[in-house]
């Protein structure tokens, strides 16, 4: 009698033991899933941001009073890497963000800040000022706002973080990006924008 109820209680057992690892499996499987869903909307929401920060630095780049549109985009591009900050849990802090953007800004591409500079001043001359400026400003607002989001989003991808990030390091990929996405506006606006010259 003992023996037939240990035989019978032996396949239970196993039965038990086999529904169990097919759960776990299924569990871990659905985890890893998740995981990649989550990563996946990650970068979509990263990439969202950009692009709509883009465009609100475009239209800021229409702002007519010389200085308040530098100052308005500046305060847009920080509102976006705070934005981007949020989406991959990396903590904020607005001077160590101000530095790297004056960094990008900087050194090897003192020309793309200096542009934005002349498209600002030649609103001011008369008649054909403000029919340049109406180009220039936008379109150097959008790439210089799309660059530096694509440049933050590469490196919080990688895991980086701002106390890693180097601007002296990115100036390039900021150029490039600053290009692209110039290219990009031209192409969706139907207008052709001053190039930006070369890094020195």
């Amino acid at each position: 009698m003992t023996e037939s109820k240990k035989s019978s209680s032996a396949p239970s057992s196993d039965a038990a033991n086999q529904q169990f690892e097919a759960e776990y499996k299924s569990e871990a499987a659905l985890v890893t899933t998740a995981a990649l869903s989550e990563k996946d909307f990650q970068r979509l929401l990263a990439d969202r941001i950009v692009k709509n920060w883009s465009q609100w630095g475009m239209v800021a780049g229409f702002i007519p009073v010389p200085f308040l549109d530098l100052a308005t985009i500046s305060g847009l591009q920080i509102k976006m890497v705070y934005d981007l900050c949020k989406v991959y849990d990396v903590p904020f802090k607005q001077r160590q963000v101000r530095a790297i953007l004056s960094g990008l800004a900087g050194g090897g591409v003192t020309t793309v800040s200096s542009a934005a500079l002349s498209a600002t001043l030649i609103k001011h001359i008369p008649i054909i000022g403000s029919s340049l400026g109406a180009i220039t400003q936008p379109a150097l607002s959008y790439a210089t706002t799309y660059a530096i989001g694509t440049v933050f989003v590469r490196h919080f991808e990688s895991n980086g973080t701002l106390m890693s990030m180097s601007a002296k390091a990115l100036k390039a990929s900021y150029h490039e990006q600053v290009l692209k996405a110039k290219a990009m506006f031209n192409k969706v606006e139907g207008v052709v924008a001053p190039t930006v010259p070369s890094a020195t």
